[in-house]
């Protein structure tokens, strides 16, 4: 089954999808992958079912396979992001479908069983960078690493629920959020959707609500709001076009949303992203559908990160 932001490519030979990314707006969305994310500058809000995480510098995040979730940022910030996907760690832990993880460094004062994992994600980017003879096989080694450091230290034996859907709730989202993807730019109503779906209004947004963390309206609106970072990022389009293009009602509308989301206007955000991207800049454009990003070529301040880590194991 397709899912949302299956967009994004794995190799076969290389079993994950790493970015070192600066991170805009990402809607709310799920996969069948665990997913971790490394802040090494800035401060970026996670938002996890119905929960709000807000990440600083140094902060080690992890969310478990078919959780919902959505990432926003109004100030410049760095992010380590590693997804393995279930299907690699399924070769070597059979059961890894029906575990579910906790690793929130900021919940916890003992730092050294984190460092474990930023560690390894940094070493897994400069591999990945770096490509040297047989890094493919390096590469394995530390996803290897990283799945043991998750599996006995961040298990969750305590039956927690973690707030995931069941494989018939996740064909439905699928259904909605797919519907909704593909119409943003028209009006759409849940009534409309209701009628698809063969449920009343009331129960559906209830339904909505709980299962995505957010209401109909907002889920639609972030939607509407990513696409039109896109179109402010991709394209010199007036911002008059991109509201319209983006399926909101009015500039005001947009304007509004915009400004509640990112703290600046619509037009100060494209300014301020071309002085932060200029041609002249190391960072080289690239995109995946529902993470619009910069992927910066910093391998610098990464070795910084294996040498202070190197020092802190050795005091």
């Amino acid at each position: 089954m397709k899912y949302p932001y299956e967009s994004a490519v794995i190799n076969e030979e290389i079993p994950m999808l790493m970015l070192m990314t600066s991170v805009r707006y990402v809607a709310m969305h799920w996969h069948d992958r665990i997913e971790f994310l490394f802040v090494l500058r800035g401060q970026i809000q996670v938002f996890v079912g119905g929960e709000e995480y807000s990440l600083q510098e140094n902060d080690l995040f992890l969310i478990n396979s078919n959780e919902v979730h959505g990432v926003e940022a109004s100030d410049d910030n760095l992010v380590l992001l590693l997804q393995i996907p279930l299907t690699f760690i399924k070769k070597c832990y059979q059961n890894i479908e029906m575990e579910s993880f906790e690793c929130q460094s900021f919940h916890n004062e003992d730092q050294g069983r984190f460092d474990g994992i930023r560690l390894l994600m940094v070493q897994l980017m400069l591999t990945l960078r770096k490509k040297e003879l047989g890094y493919d096989i390096k590469i394995h080694s530390l996803l290897l690493d990283i799945v043991y450091h998750l599996i006995s230290q961040f298990r969750v034996t305590n039956h927690k629920q973690i707030n995931r859907n069941s494989s018939k709730d996740m064909e439905r989202l699928t259904r909605i959020t797919s519907f909704i993807q593909k119409n943003y730019m028209h009006p759409i109503t849940l009534n409309e959707i209701a009628e698809k779906e063969e449920l009343t209004v009331p129960y559906l947004s209830r339904y909505f609500q709980q299962h995505m963390g957010q209401s109909f309206v907002k889920y639609l609106n972030g939607i509407r709001l990513e696409k039109a970072v896109q179109y402010l990022l991709d394209t010199n389009w007036p911002v008059i076009q991109i509201a319209m293009e983006s399926g909101f009602s009015s500039l005001n509308t947009f304007h509004k949303l915009f400004k509640d989301t990112f703290h600046t206007t619509p037009y100060q955000f494209r300014k301020n992203q071309q002085k932060s991207f200029s041609p002249s800049s190391k960072s080289e454009k690239r995109g995946i559908e529902s993470y619009d990003y910069k992927e910066e070529d910093n391998l610098i301040e990464l070795d910084k990160y294996v040498q202070a880590f190197q020092i802190k194991s050795f005091s």
